[in-house]
This record gives C-alpha cells, structure tokens and sequence, in this order.
C-alpha cells in the first residue's frame, strides 16, 4: 500500500514536473509573443503617433503657407490698389493741373486777342477821329495862304489911342481881336491862325495884303511875338 502509494506519489511528482517543464516551456513562448506583440503593438502606436503628428504638422504648414499665401496675396492686392489710387490720384492731379494750365493759356490768349482788338478798335477809332477832325477843318476852312503876323496892343504907341476900340466898334480882346486887309476879310472873318481862331474886328494903315496884326494884352507881349510867318485858314 505504502509502495503503491509511493508510486502514486512518484508519477504525480512527475506529472507535476512535467506539467511543471511544460509550463515553463510554454510560458516563455506566451511571454515571448506576448512581449513582440506589446512591443510591435508600440511601435505601431508610435508609428501611428508619429503619423498623426506628422499629419497635423503637414496641415499646420501647409495651413500655414496658405495663411501666409492669402496674406501675401491680399497685402499685396491691398499694396497694389494703394498705388493704383496714389497713381490715379497722381494722374487725377496731373489732368486737373494741365486742364487748369489750358483754361490759363486759353484765358490768356482770350485776354490778349481782346487787348489787341480793344488797341484795334482804339487806332482805327483814333484814325477816323483824325480823319474826321482833318476832313471838318478842310470842310471848315479854307487855306488861305501864308501871311506875315505881327503884334499890337491898345497902347498909343501901337494904335494912337488908348481907349482899345477897333475899327469895327467892338473893343479889342487879347486872344480874339486881330487886324486885317478888310477888302479881302471883312469884319466878323474867322481865321484860323495855328490852333487858334481869331476875329477880323480891327484894320490898319500898314495892315495890306498878306499881313495880318493879333492883338495882346499888354506891348511886351507884342514885342515878344515879335513877327512871324503863318499859314492862315478861312473858316466857310
């Protein structure tokens, strides 16, 4: 009985044993598998992660760039319509500038054509005057020839009297008065002596011809007209 136990005991000892062998034959393999397993399930997590990131890191940059992109884009689009105003603003002054210098220059000449035309108006207003002026004094007058002119005064010594009434009954006046031929210029004759116009109302001993006498104020007047020669016209 001991025996059989013995032997009972001896093969559940091997049983033990072997299950004991095998099992720690299988467990390094289960191990094993169980280790690569972990192992490539982390190299794959890690794979994975570092896929992961490098895809957020990809959309990052490229996200990035078109950020950046769009930026330069509308910094640019925004650079580019500021020069576009700044020289339509520029071209804008430029056109202001050069119409307002021909609304000057047109101005100016406008300007000057009328001063040329008013200076026209007035050389031809001025030449009709003249000729108008000329044609009424040769309308008005008459040339009568050159005459020898002296001067008197109401002295005695000029007239042997003082009183200075002339010939004609009228008294004599400086400035009108003068003595001439009366058988030629009758009394109330307008010469026109100069620019002056007397009034035949006076005669004389020595007044003949060709000779006329004006009267002055005063004999130092007289002398200093001394004697002259001048044309002589007849008012009609």
């Amino acid at each position: 009985m001991n025996h059989l136990k013995f032997i009972a005991g001896g093969m559940l000892l091997a049983t033990s044993m072997m299950t004991i062998v095998s099992f720690h034959s299988v467990t390094p393999e289960v191990k094993e598998t169980s280790m690569e397993e972990a192992e490539t399930l982390k190299v794959v997590k890690l794979v994975n992660e570092a896929n992961l990131l490098q895809s957020a890191n990809d959309t990052n940059e490229k996200s990035t760039l078109v950020f950046n992109t769009e930026s330069e884009t509308s910094t640019v689009e925004v650079t580019e319509g500021k020069l576009v105003i700044e020289e339509k603003t520029i071209e804008t002054e430029e056109t202001t500038k050069k119409e307002k210098n021909v609304k000057k220059t047109k101005k100016t000449k406008k300007s000057k054509v009328k001063k040329a035309n008013k200076t026209k108006k007035v050389k031809k207003a001025k030449k009709r005057k003249k000729a108008s002026n000329k044609k009424s004094k040769k309308e008005a007058y008459t040339y009568v020839g050159e005459f020898k002119i002296t001067g008197y005064c109401g002295c005695a010594s000029c007239c042997g009297k003082t009183n200075c009434i002339t010939a004609s009954g009228t008294r004599a006046t400086a400035g009108r008065t003068i003595a001439a031929d009366t058988s030629r210029f009758s009394f109330g004759t307008k010469l026109k002596i100069g620019d002056n116009v007397y009034t035949v109302e006076d005669r004389g001993g020595a007044i003949h011809g060709n000779r006329i006498d004006i009267f002055f104020a005063s004999h130092s007047e007289a002398l200093q007209w001394g004697v002259r020669y001048c044309e002589v016209y007849v008012k009609n």
